[in-house]
């Protein structure tokens, strides 16, 4: 945490970003984000630029003000709630997860390549989610920090970690975060990376070369007791991680003495094989061949799940995993693929040849995703019962997706698909359960796809409607016959928010979850018909709600036995003083108020003084 003096002495960077000085005779630069490269979501919508993640760029606009302001970068989630919600999604591989996961990224340019020295993160609301930075170097990445999550108190900071020194320039810098231990909201204000700029940049050569999971074999250690050493590794030690190995590959006859293994049947080991991570299946695979052909056995390949190693994977990653993956049923390529480390090609012939059982597949922020991987999905996955596609910009020809005929499971965030197209694709799958359709701007006509819901998925539990803009009551109303309904956003649907009368279509569900943010229409009475007959919510977001008042929420709070979260920031007639006494009535409550400075210097919240704006 910044002291006062140290907030002070960091106006120093209220500079022109190409702000110089010597040091020991080379000239080191300080800069700030000329532009954000990609992101995996963000709680503005692709239309306005209130807390967008294009509000990085250039230096602080709120610093050192604390609070909640719409010229900051802020992400979709924050604490357990999402985690604890109908459509949570669990892990293919949950044993592949790191032991700091992610939940988010931000990926930021600037003008300059230099050698880091130093990365100032700007955070002026809940600061504390920063877990990761990672520099790109030719076409890698090398982490240059990495610590764990922590809610760091209310109070502006600058976070400026000890990062690695790396012997390469870089201006691209890649962020990740991880929310769990947050109270609210996390907002970003600015990202500074001081650092060395090159003496001659046009007779520089980058002899990086990133040691991945998959390229580097090591050898294997003989002592006794290594498949002991290997299932107790961390998969993210700081060593020289082993590449993907096949059986031909492998350059040793005999192995290291395996004490009591060696009298288990394979039938035993390949169980015990099946807990192992992909490291330390792969350092399986190294110790003799006998354990090569075991640690390479299809069977142990069914769920395959490469988003902890987004930073490594490659195009060449899929085409020695073909050779194993012969019964695969899940695959997760999320975050994979930037600046071009996998072609499309790789992954429609992977999915040729590997994916004709496939029931789950995962492509999230992939820029690889094109209309041929589309495509390719489609003809080679005909039993696919989950996809999800969050923040693929970029393809036409969603209408394909209609072809498929199975799915429980449809998340297009943030995609470009469009009315027709999405309507066709719910109306050929009616066993869906989970849908997200949240910030498609190319919708025109959400209630179309509400309506489809509605008359054709009768099971039903989740569904997302995020800033969609053109989804009304009508809409919203047709959901009512989806009884078993658990879960539903139409936050910032501001369409539907002239009136709350539509949710007392919602009483015969069986929701949990409900947020409603910046619907203004909505008032006491709307909510007075609707909670006592959704007995079981848990989480209810108010915010932004104006018309409510102190005593529905002291209702809901009396006769929600369930409830878990409230969320009445911005409603303009519940005060702090109300807000603290309830939390001292339910305590089992977490009951959100979102904070704003009053420091008179700080711009207004046009988000929530005039949500219409949006």
């Amino acid at each position: 945490m910044q002291s006062a003096s140290d907030i002070i002495s960091s106006l120093l960077w209220f500079k022109d970003d190409g702000y110089q000085e010597e040091e020991n005779n080379a000239q080191i630069i300080e800069q700030f984000v000329q532009n954000v490269e990609d992101f995996s979501s963000q709680y503005g919508s692709e239309i306005s630029v209130s807390y967008t993640a294009f509000n990085l760029r250039g230096p602080p606009s709120n610093f050192p003000d604390y609070g909640d302001y719409p010229q900051a970068f802020v992400m979709r989630t924050y604490g357990k709630w999402w985690d604890e919600a109908p459509s949570v999604q669990e892990d293919y591989m949950p044993q592949n997860s790191r032991a700091i996961p992610s939940q988010d990224y931000v990926e930021v340019s600037f003008e300059r390549s230099v050698y880091p020295l130093e990365v100032a993160i700007f955070e002026t609301y809940n600061p504390g989610a920063l877990v990761r930075i990672w520099a790109l170097g030719t076409g890698a990445w090398f982490l240059l920090w990495e610590g764990e999550p922590e809610y760091a108190g209310d109070k502006p900071r600058i976070f400026s970690p000890p990062i690695k020194q790396i012997n390469f320039p870089t201006r691209v810098l890649r962020l990740e975060f991880n929310h769990r231990l947050l109270p609210y909201y996390t907002e970003l204000d600015a990202v500074l990376l001081r650092g060395k700029e090159p003496a001659n940049e046009s007779k520089m050569k980058n002899n990086f070369a990133y040691s991945t999971l998959f390229y580097k074999k090591t050898q294997p250690q003989p002592q006794n007791g290594l498949l002991n050493k290997v299932m107790s590794s961390n998969l993210h030690e700081k060593v020289v991680p082993p590449m993907l190995v096949s059986q031909k590959e492998l350059p040793f006859d005999t192995g290291p003495p395996l004490g009591d293994f060696q009298r288990l049947p394979d039938e035993t080991i390949l169980t015990i094989m099946r807990y192992l991570d992909m490291q330390s299946l792969n350092r399986c695979a190294q110790v003799n061949r006998h354990f090569n052909r075991l640690a390479l056995d299809s069977i142990l390949y069914r769920c395959i799940d490469l988003r902890p190693y987004w930073h490594c994977v490659r195009s060449q990653v899929l085409s020695i995993l073909a050779t194993r993956c012969k019964f695969l049923q899940k695959l997760d390529l999320s975050w994979c693929g930037s600046h071009c480390m996998i072609q499309s090609h790789y992954v429609t012939k992977f999915l040729k040849q590997n994916c004709s059982e496939l029931t789950h597949l995962r492509m999230n922020c992939c820029e690889f995703v094109d209309n041929s991987v589309l495509i390719s999905i489609v003809d080679s996955c005909a039993y696919l019962q989950e996809l999800c596609l969050r923040s693929v910009i970029g393809c036409s020809d969603w209408i394909y997706l209609s072809v498929l005929k199975h799915l429980r499971r449809l998340d297009l965030y943030r995609t470009d698909i469009g009315t027709t197209a999405a309507v066709a694709v719910v109306r050929a799958n009616p066993h869906l359960r989970h849908v997200n359709v949240g910030s498609c701007k190319m919708i025109s006509s959400m209630d179309e796809v509400a309506i489809a819901l509605g008359a054709n998925c009768p099971n039903l539990i989740s569904v997302d409607f995020w800033k969609s803009y053109s989804l009304t009551a009508v809409g919203i109303r047709a959901l009512g016959n989806c009884k078993m309904l658990q879960e539903l956003d139409v936050g910032w649907c501001l369409q539907a928010g002239s009136s709350g009368e539509w949710l007392s279509c919602l009483a015969g569900t069986e929701l949990r979850k409900l947020f409603l943010g910046a619907l203004r229409g909505v008032c006491d009475r709307d909510l007075r018909a609707l909670i006592p007959r959704t007995p079981n919510l848990a989480q209810l977001d108010l915010l932004g709600v104006r018309a409510v008042t102190p005593d529905i929420c002291t209702y809901i709070l009396a006769r929600c036995q369930e409830l878990r979260l409230l969320d009445v920031s911005f409603c303009d007639q519940i005060l702090e003083s109300q807000v603290n006494e309830w939390r001292l009535q339910y305590p089992h409550v977490s009951i959100k108020r979102s904070f704003q400075s009053a420091n008179l210097s700080a711009p207004p919240s046009p988000m929530f003084l005039a949500p219409s704006l949006e």
